[in-house]
């Protein structure tokens, strides 16, 4: 490998991309939500508070990139963690396929559980 290039079979270099490309996401959005949900609504924090709050579409659209943004990121950076460990050939692919699997799970979950405000 060239000094410098990032060879894609390595890790891959989207995955590579999305990783920082879900950093940002997740920093604006936590910084937004913790905003809106902690300094705006000091003291008002409660279930009407929540439904008012997901009847706004921008608020849904963050949620949801919260959402899957934190479910990749953490996933991707698991794998990466256990590449370095020596999962190679098949096993490699097993465990990008068993990440990916558990992330589809948890973004349903995570669906599920916004679904009674989304709803309302």
């Amino acid at each position: 490998m060239r000094q410098g290039v990032i060879e894609e079979s390595a890790g891959g270099m989207w995955l590579w991309l999305l990783q920082r490309v879900t950093a940002v996401v997740l920093i604006l959005g936590l910084s937004a939500h913790i905003v809106v949900t902690h300094v705006l609504n000091l003291g008002e924090l409660s279930y009407d508070n929540v439904a008012g709050r997901l009847a706004m579409p921008f608020f849904v659209v963050v949620d949801f990139a919260l959402l899957g943004a934190g479910i990749f990121h953490a996933l991707n950076g698991l794998r990466m963690v256990l590449l370095d460990y020596g999962f190679s050939g098949r096993s490699q692919t097993m465990l990008s396929w068993g990440l990916f699997a558990f992330g589809v799970a948890a973004f349903g979950y995570g669906t599920w559980a916004l679904w009674p405000w989304l709803t309302a």
